[in-house]
Formats: structure tokens, sequence, C-alpha cells
């Protein structure tokens, strides 16, 4: 598996919530072949400017531990993928 790269694309302020203000932090993720966004809203108000940027990472890492545990049943062992690769009725080249 490749190394991730995860950095900071994108800050910009977004409208209103019921709180007030809304900034919202876009990261950029680079995982080999994949590429895509994840952007995180945080109330301005929550967060010194200096802050924001830290707090966005903290809610980044959140999803991401959520994500992991809700696909865990997912997770496959290598003999369960090599058993699947064996069951393929594609044509081997």
């Amino acid at each position: 598996m490749s190394k991730v790269k995860i950095k900071v694309a994108r800050i910009e302020e977004v409208g209103e919530s019921r709180a007030g203000p809304q900034v919202c932090i876009t990261f950029a993720i680079d995982c080999g072949t994949g590429h895509f966004r994840v952007p995180i809203r945080l109330d301005v108000s929550d967060y010194d400017d200096t802050e924001v940027v830290q707090a966005a990472r903290s809610s980044l890492h959140r999803t991401f531990v959520e994500l992991a545990e809700q696909t865990q049943r997912w997770k496959l062992s290598p003999q369960e993928l090599r058993l699947l690769s064996d069951m393929s009725l594609r044509a081997r080249k």
C-alpha cells in the first residue's frame, strides 16, 4: 500500500449556521491511484484563526476513525482475498 498524503487544499468562509459564520477547510488526500477531497465545516466563533486548521485536522481524524470502525467487517484476510481471486470467472491474460 502506498503512503497517503494529506494536505490542506483550501480554507474559505462558506456562510452561516445557527451559531454564526462558518469556515470550510478542504483536505486533499492522495493515496496512490486515488485522489479525493474532504471538506470540514466549523463555526468561526468556536475557534481562533490560528486554531481552525488544528480543529479541522482533529475532525478529519474522527471522521476516518468512524469510517474504519464502520467498515471493519468488510476487511478480508489474505486467504479470503486469494479465495475470491481463485473464484474469478474472468479470463486470465
